[in-house]
């Protein structure tokens, strides 16, 4: 009689087991589906994200470029009154410029760069010293059209990112 309860015990116990493991085992499947959801919900949100976020800075960089291009054709051949406050002007478009590049490698990483950091760094040395030409009253003709020339160069670059 003994035998029989404990039998019967071990029964129970062998039959709870596995039914316990069940639980656990679809408590663990339904975590797993709920997290691949969430996860392609806010997946496909991230890269739908970057790639808005892609084009505005494309676009952005399409109209400071051109703006800036088209205030080289203001600029004074020979230190106008007007001519450092252009240079000024374009400063600010190529520095919108290099801010919307440096703002796509944060969000791109180390590959993000949408354009060469060295077209930039050229850019601001010619302001530099088209800026000291004009501070000491030499002929700009040659910068100006080094300015637009490069800027032309930077505009095809920048069209070409669509």
């Amino acid at each position: 009689m003994y035998q029989r309860y404990t039998s019967r015990a071990e029964g129970m116990q062998s039959t709870a087991t596995p039914r316990m493991k069940d639980r656990i085992r679809n408590i663990a499947l339904a975590v797993l589906l709920v997290a691949c959801i969430l996860l392609g919900i806010f997946g496909g949100r991230a890269m739908s994200f970057q790639a808005d976020a892609h084009t505005t800075f494309v676009r952005r960089l399409q109209t400071e470029c051109n703006d800036a291009l088209n205030l080289t054709t203001s600029l004074s051949r020979t230190a106008g009154a007007n001519s450092a406050a252009t240079l000024g002007r374009i400063r600010s478009h190529l520095y919108a410029m290099d801010t919307i590049n440096q703002l796509n490698v944060g969000l791109q990483g180390a590959g993000g760069y949408l354009v060469n950091n060295d077209q930039f760094t050229l850019l601001y040395a010619m302001l530099d010293e088209y800026s000291d030409k004009l501070i000491t009253g030499m002929q700009t003709g040659d910068l100006q059209t080094a300015l637009t020339n490069s800027l032309t160069e930077l505009a095809a670059t920048v069209s070409s990112l669509d």
